[in-house]
């Protein structure tokens, strides 16, 4: 059978017209599947349908495991096909234009109608699937002619699947388009893109005046509401939108609020006590991708290793694992027996749950996720305002030592007169604990405490000095007082005790009487997330209620409920927890 370019197109339009939904997944394998789409998506079933071909989906044999990403589209194409430049790929019928994404982050693909000037695509939401005109202005990095398809005389030959080909110059982005690059763009116009998104309740970060991750992400967000095409890449579209002209120009005031930023905001390095009196940290280095910290006396430890990570978006951030969490042993483990004095049968109680949360180690870190910056046995994530890590750190301030640690953090009252945590800055204190509404890169709006997970987690593209600095002095706490470890557990019986009372108005026929396990089971779900009020109380109405709480979220987190139900096996066998209720 002879396939032609022309059949990818004919294909593709019996779906013009359909929805596009940024990160959708959509089964390649299925002729009836009538959106939504995404750019990869659409192109890797078109191709698929077209010519049985899977492409663009990570180099897998199997349909089961096709995983469409522009990035996966540029980096097979350079190995498996022809590649060309876009404008010769727009008078091609059926030839695919890719936009390779930007350090890793958002690209774009889509099919040449063959005219030279417009493309058949799922482009956004506002967009969805149609043929669009004026492609030839649009910023491509490549043109691809796919193995064993006939795209005409005039098209270069394709080659044979499996034969390298040599890479072309990508071209370049029209003078005036803003993306996150290195070196980072930097002047009064990022200030005015800066300005107009945080007038659109988008968060950029830093008015600073540098495009870096967080104006990028940013970027990406309001694209994502907007239904724009979502490229991380401030074009006229974009521009537009945001209500500038483009090229951006930034004005008088933009480029005053530029300056400020380029001056220093004085002293910011963390004076030591006298030796002896205190083992701070002192020093931080990296061996290959795990980064090590030194105190004042010689102490050394692992913080967590640097880990490429995809949730809501493309992130870098640390994570511990093999030998990190071995050196992480050094900091101590939940016991509950050493708690028991505190916090009652509640130090058993917590017990299964902190087991599956890093395996109750004090030291656990994670900042590779949407939360910024996850820390303790609880695995106490930052995101959350007013919650979990956020009370864990006012209650670490409020310690005789807190200002050796963290000299820069106070605790002060906020505008609604409250205490809260503060930063000293230059002229002043900056209360972190301000919440923002945040628009994610996939749309969806979160209020977080945007300003302490900037100062714990800067970038979340990168790994930084501060996140490295946050966790390396945490964790130098728990070593050096064991307060620092009790108030872990204070925070996370609290906790429990928090969403156990409202369980009780939620669960129906759940009173916290009774089989002490049933309330445990709904804590551990309630904490990690994986179930709701109302799976809860079908669970309640069964005859075994505590065996069917254990099922629930079984088949997507085994692993885990796995280790609670051993923990809570255990339990059962040493009696300590017979008559405890909620």
């Amino acid at each position: 059978m002879s396939f032609s370019g022309q059949d990818v197109i004919d294909i593709g339009s019996t779906r013009i017209g359909q929805d596009y939904v940024f990160g959708a997944r959509v089964p390649l394998d299925n002729p009836n599947w009538k959106g939504p789409w995404d750019c990869a998506e659409f192109a890797s079933w078109c191709v698929y349908q077209a010519y049985g071909m899977i492409f663009g989906a990570g180099n897998v044999s199997s349909v089961s495991k096709a995983d469409p990403y522009s990035g996966n589209w540029y980096s097979e194409a350079k190995k498996y096909a022809t590649v060309i430049t876009p404008e010769a790929a727009l008078n091609i019928p059926g030839a695919l234009l890719v936009r390779a994404p930007a350090q890793g982050k958002i690209g774009h693909v889509s099919l040449a109608m063959g005219d030279g000037n417009r493309t058949l695509e799922a482009r956004g939401k506002a967009y969805g699937v149609g043929v669009f005109d004026r492609a030839a202005a649009r910023p491509w990095s490549i043109g691809v002619l796919l193995p064993g398809v006939d795209y005409g005389a005039a098209a270069p030959a394709p080659h044979p699947l499996g034969q390298p080909v040599a890479e072309i110059q990508p071209i370049a982005l029209p003078a005036g388009y803003l993306w996150l690059k290195t070196p980072a763009f930097a002047g009064a116009e990022v200030i005015a893109l800066q300005r107009a998104l945080v007038a659109k309740e988008i968060d950029p970060g830093p008015l600073d005046g540098e495009f870096g991750p967080m104006t990028s992400a940013a970027v990406i967000s309001y694209q994502a509401r907007e239904g724009l095409e979502v490229d991380g890449m401030v074009g006229p579209a974009t521009a537009k939108k945001l209500g500038l002209g483009f090229p951006i120009a930034g004005t008088a005031q933009d480029a005053r609020v530029r300056e400020e930023a380029l001056t220093p905001p004085g002293p910011t390095t963390i004076t030591l006590p006298p030796a002896g009196t205190f083992d701070a940290v002192v020093d931080i280095v990296q061996k290959g991708k795990t980064f090590h910290a030194k105190t004042a006396s010689g102490f050394t430890f692992v913080i967590g290793s640097s880990v490429p990570y995809t949730d809501d978006m493309h992130r870098i951030g640390l994570f511990q694992g093999g030998s990190d969490i071995t050196d992480s042993l050094k900091f101590g483990t939940y016991k509950a027996a050493d708690f028991l004095a505190a916090f009652g049968k509640w130090a058993h109680f917590i017990e299964p749950t902190l087991a599956a949360e890093g395996n109750a180690r004090f030291a656990t870190l994670n900042s590779y996720d949407r939360a910024a910056f996850t820390f303790g046995a609880p695995q106490l994530a930052a995101h959350t305002p007013g919650e979990n890590f956020v009370v864990y750190l006012r209650a670490l301030l409020g310690l005789p030592d807190a200002d050796k640690h963290f000299p820069e953090l106070s605790l002060r009252k906020n505008a609604a007169g409250h205490s809260s945590i503060h930063l000293a800055k230059s002229g002043g204190f900056e209360d972190l604990e301000t919440v923002v509404e945040v628009t994610r890169p996939n749309g969806k709006k979160d209020k977080q405490p945007a300003l302490l997970m900037k100062y714990l987690n800067p970038s979340p593209t990168a790994i930084d000095a501060a996140e490295l600095s946050a966790a390396a002095r945490l964790m130098n706490w728990l070593r050096l007082d064991a307060k620092a470890k009790e108030l872990q557990i204070a925070v996370f019986v609290a906790t429990a005790q928090k969403k156990i009372a409202l369980a009780k108005t939620k669960v129906a026929g759940f009173d916290g009487k009774g089989d002490w396990r049933i309330a445990l089971w709904i804590m551990d779900i309630l904490h990690q997330g994986r179930g709701t009020y109302r799976e809860m109380s079908a669970a309640m109405a069964t005859a075994d209620p505590a065996s069917a709480m254990q099922k629930i979220g079984e088949h997507s987190y085994k692993s885990r409920v796995k280790t609670v139900a051993a923990a809570v096996s255990a339990l059962m066998k040493t009696g300590v927890m017979d008559g405890f209720e909620v």
